[in-house]
């Protein structure tokens, strides 16, 4: 389980303490592992190490959580996303993932395109909170 906030780089360290109640976030149902994977499918590139993340701002060693940037490119393609650009991405996604029905993943993926929009909209970056 992932979080996603539309926050400046600045409030990384609050939100991998778990300062974050004014602060605009998505939750989202999926793994850093997943998550990497989607943003592999969007930009065409290989998917990051999850072990190496990039993009990292904050680690929280006592609960467990770091605080990355959300790839800029992977959020203007969500942001872009219409219903003719949506299937191929789901479908590379679900192969890279082993999920057997890539229509599944539709309504998560909606979700986040809507986020990857306010993002824009805000002009803000978009922060990840997740496990490590």
């Amino acid at each position: 389980m992932s979080d996603w906030f539309l926050a400046a780089e600045s409030d990384a360290d609050g939100i991998a303490a778990g300062e974050f109640d004014d602060l605009p976030h998505l939750s989202v149902p999926l793994r850093r592992t997943e998550l990497a994977a989607l943003y592999a499918a969007l930009t065409e590139g290989a998917a990051e190490d999850p072990k190496a993340p990039t993009g990292l701002l904050a680690v929280e060693a006592d609960t467990g959580m770091i605080v990355t940037r959300v790839p800029a490119e992977a959020v203007e393609k969500l942001a872009e996303m219409t219903p003719r650009t949506v299937r191929p991405v789901m479908a590379v996604w679900a192969e890279a993932i082993g999920h057997d029905e890539p229509d599944a993943l539709g309504e998560t993926l909606s979700e986040l395109a809507a986020f990857a929009r306010d993002s824009a909209q805000a002009g803000r970056p978009v922060l990840q909170l997740a496990p490590y």
